[in-house]
């Protein structure tokens, strides 16, 4: 049996000295300092979640939060440790076509979408905290809670799942065969079955796989933009004023995501319709990833690097540390 495949295959292909230009290094040192930031940021969010989980763990946002930020810092210190190395050739190619190498990718890419799932359930929940108040309550209560972050990592499965019982991956100028076309080619999205005497044989996209693959591409990041849309558009309204900092600062995040959502779609899109190079595919492949990345960094940076309350918090122990040292130190010299 084949190893479990992640959906966009690692690319194979040698790329000679003389394609790496300036623009493959800006795109491989893009990725790479996205990487190793956002996996110490996430790291970091995710201490400060544990740290102050009993501050926050009545605000049900605090919990979607929390699950955002370790599929950030799984996905982020996943490419940490197989795609940096094979962006910079590190590893073999066995290392690349082994079993554990696929299971990190298919590991990434399910955290890729929960991050998307994530994004999209935090929206609800504000809008509903906005438009229908009376019943947020209920619908994201500590025990129907259970049933949103399940229904995340459930989603996630499903389009994983999906992918992997039609057998479609995403592959660089490779036929059903396994047969490169040449030094150019597009990617395309090869489904595979099993016909007479074990042959394997292409198929037409299902359907379904292609209805998802708009769903969560186009759909989900334009649905959640104008959830956010209308939540601003409802305090300026209310308080028929300017959008205030932290206004400005809420719609900026749901742009920031919305771009770099719409950003990878749109490039991975055009590697589908047009001819490019082996090192162009390896370009796009390394951009999808930083931008996956960064969406997926997005949110929790934004809350705790802007949160008044997590600046309070920390300001708090951190007085409360200093004065208790400062009592440590007085105590000591009045012994001597």
């Amino acid at each position: 049996m084949d190893p479990i495949r992640a959906p966009m295959r690692e690319l194979l292909l040698e790329i000679s000295g003389s394609d790496k230009n300036w623009i493959y290094y800006c795109v491989v040192s893009f990725f790479i300092i996205s990487t190793l930031g956002a996996t110490v940021l996430s790291a970091g969010f995710l201490v400060l979640s544990v740290y102050f989980w009993t501050h926050f763990r009545s605000i049900r946002f605090f919990w979607f939060l929390t699950q955002l930020t370790t599929s950030t810092f799984i996905i982020s210190a996943s490419n940490l440790f197989i795609n940096i190395p094979a962006a910079l050739s590190l590893f073999p190619k066995e290392v690349t076509q082994s079993e554990l190498f696929y299971f990190v990718s298919y590991l990434i890419d399910f955290c890729h979408y929960s991050i998307i799932f994530s994004n999209l359930v935090i929206a609800v929940q504000r809008g509903f905290v906005f438009f229908l108040r009376n019943l947020t309550e209920q619908l994201f209560e500590s025990k129907i809670i259970y049933i949103w972050l399940a229904s995340i990592y459930i989603f996630s499965f499903g389009v994983e799942f999906t992918l992997m019982i039609s057998n479609c991956q995403y592959r660089f100028g490779e036929t059903a065969s396994g047969k490169y076309s040449g030094n150019s080619g597009k990617y395309q999205l090869i489904c595979e079955t099993v016909g007479y005497g074990n042959i394997i044989i292409s198929m037409a996209t299902p359907a379904g796989v292609q209805l998802m693959e708009t769903v969560l591409q186009i759909g989900i990041p334009i649905f959640i933009l104008c959830i956010y849309f209308a939540i601003i558009t409802k305090i300026v309204s209310m308080k028929g004023s300017t959008l205030s900092k932290n206004e400005t600062l809420f719609l900026k995040q749901a742009m920031f995501v919305f771009i770099i959502f719409q950003a990878s779609s749109c490039v991975f899109l055009f590697a589908q319709s047009v001819q490019i190079t082996n090192v162009g595919a390896f370009l796009v492949k390394r951009f999808v990833n930083t931008m996956e990345i960064l969406a997926g960094a997005a949110t929790p940076s934004f809350f705790f690097l802007t949160s008044k309350e997590i600046r309070k918090l920390i300001s708090t122990k951190v007085s409360a540390v200093s004065s208790q040292g400062s009592s440590n130190i007085q105590v000591r010299a009045a012994r001597f």
